[in-house]
This record gives C-alpha cells, sequence and structure tokens, in this order.
C-alpha cells in the first residue's frame, strides 16, 4: 500500500492519481453523450464496436453490465425514465461517476491526500453498497425475465 509520503498532501503521485481520477470518469461522460441510447434498453456499447453481450447471447438473460451504457446515454440527457428501463442499477453509478468528476478535481487544486479524502467519502462504503444494488437489480431483472418465459 502507498505510504502517507507518497499520496500525501500535494505529492506527485497524489496529483496523478488525482488525474486519472478525474480524466477517466470525464471520459466515460463524454462517451455517453456521443452515443445513441438503443431502444431495445441494451446494446449501446455496440456503437463503440464492441461485440454484443455474450452472456446475453449464450444464455438468453442479461449480464449484470446489460443496460449500462445505454442507462448513461439516457442520463447524460437527463432521460431518467429511459435510464431506469435499461439499468435502474445505471442511474446510480452515473451519478456517482459524475460526481467523481468535481471531486477529484477539487483533489487536484486543493492537493489533497487522495486516501484520506475517499476515506473521509465513505468510498469503500459507496463502492460495496454499489455492489450490493447491481447484484439485487441484476437478480430482479433475471427474475422477471424468468417469470415471463
Amino acid at each position: 500500500m502507498f505510504g502517507a509520503d507518497l499520496v500525501g498532501e500535494g505529492s506527485w503521485v497524489s496529483l496523478l492519481v488525482w488525474a486519472v481520477l478525474f480524466a477517466g470518469p470525464l471520459a466515460v461522460l463524454i462517451t455517453a453523450a456521443t452515443l445513441t441510447p438503443s431502444i431495445a434498453g441494451h446494446g449501446t456499447h455496440t456503437q463503440l464496436g464492441l461485440p454484443p453481450c455474450g452472456f446475453l447471447v449464450y444464455t438468453g438473460y442479461p449480464c449484470p453490465g446489460c443496460g449500462l451504457t445505454t442507462s448513461f446515454s439516457h442520463m447524460i440527457r437527463l432521460e431518467v425514465f429511459g435510464a431506469f428501463h435499461a439499468n435502474p442499477f445505471g442511474i446510480l453509478l452515473f451519478l456517482c461517476t459524475a460526481a467523481m468528476v468535481p471531486v477529484s478535481l477539487l483533489g487536484m487544486v486543493r492537493k489533497l491526500p487522495v486516501v484520506d479524502t475517499l476515506d473521509r467519502l465513505h468510498a469503500e462504503k459507496i463502492a460495496i453498497a454499489l455492489s450490493l444494488v447491481s447484484i439485487a437489480v441484476w437478480c430482479v431483472k433475471v427474475g422477471i425475465q424468468y417469470a415471463a418465459s
């Protein structure tokens, strides 16, 4: 693990980590803005040259990530109902992704220590909650599809 001197206030490693935490989410949001949400509720990622979801193709059931790109593409346009239809978890993940942009920018500008700042924001608890919500939403989506078949 990084020592406090490596990710401490104003260190070059801290600034680099903040820069990555800024650029990554910003790139995701920009990409979502360039895509047209699929009316099927999933498959928007294929506009990036990616293949269709292999899990969905082989099983007929959505994977936990099915609809996330579509959900993000709706959310960047403030189309909450479309985002919910694609993948309800995508709304929460989008909000966390969008929140990371100003948080990381503030961290860079103020030269805040990364680990201490993320600890104060309870980032680990947020990550665990997001994981649990993702699994719960997936189970509900699969259950609904199974009951309908």
